[in-house]
């Protein structure tokens, strides 16, 4: 729970309810603790509204491309549940960071709900992560963009596939405005080889946390499509 606080079964709270309201908190609470958060912090969470920036998918004020976008990319478009800030930040930050594991099933089912809404007619063959270097992958324990591929591989039937990898691992890159991150990031992603030939032709949905500057995306597109992929999407869970 991004609040800490107790699941509605289990707040004391709770005593004094009508028998009507209480019956839904509790069911709410059921559906709530299997995700691992409690209600107020789970309706706190909604995805970003339309309009959207053709290309990067945050809001503008009227459709087109917002005035990051003015470029051309590696990749067809990216899209996200929702803004990276408040709950949806904690939860990421904790999951990323903290190596609370068990926060992967919010976060999954916000990038289920992201696909719903935004991918789901686009044909697409392969799920990628986004991946991380052998020597921060040591440090954390796991990839993130790996375990939410490998949720959404399973909700949406589209098998996920480890084509890509990362052999420089930078520091600092929060500190880099967007040009000089894609900079930064040139020849960072790289195919691996013995699945060349599976992604030559096809089309691809990265898959990663967060979309920032959009560099990473664009990095990785940059390496997929100099493999022979036909189009690259990107879904993240914030941005």
């Amino acid at each position: 729970m991004s609040c800490r606080g107790l699941l509605p079964e289990t707040n004391s709270t709770d005593k004094g309810l009508p028998a009507s309201l209480l019956g839904i908190l509790r069911n709410e609470g059921a559906w709530l603790e299997d995700k691992g958060i409690c209600f107020r912090c789970r309706s706190s969470l909604s995805p970003i509204e339309p309009p959207y920036c053709l290309l990067c998918g945050r809001h503008v004020p009227q459709p087109g491309h917002c005035p990051e976008c003015e470029r051309e990319t590696s990749f067809v478009l990216s899209r996200s549940y929702g803004k990276y800030e408040g709950v949806l930040r904690d939860l990421l930050h904790r999951f990323k960071f903290s190596r609370e594991d068990e926060l992967i099933t919010i976060l999954a089912s916000c990038l289920h709900e992201a696909w719903d809404l935004h991918l789901a007619h686009f044909p697409i063959d392969w799920l990628v992560p986004v991946p991380i270097h052998a020597e921060r992958l040591k440090e954390r324990g796991y990839n993130q963009a790996e375990r939410l591929a490998l949720h959404l591989s399973s909700y949406t039937k589209i098998p996920c596939l480890p084509a890509l990898r990362r052999h420089l691992h930078l520091k600092g890159q929060a500190t880099r405005d967007r040009k000089e991150r894609i900079q930064a990031l040139q020849g960072t992603f790289v195919c691996d080889l013995q699945y060349v030939s599976e992604i030559q032709g096809k089309r691809i949905l990265l898959v990663d946390d967060i979309y920032t500057t959009g560099s990473t995306a664009e990095a990785c597109a940059k390496g997929l499509m100099d493999a022979g992929v036909e189009q690259v999407y990107v879904i993240t869970v914030a941005r």
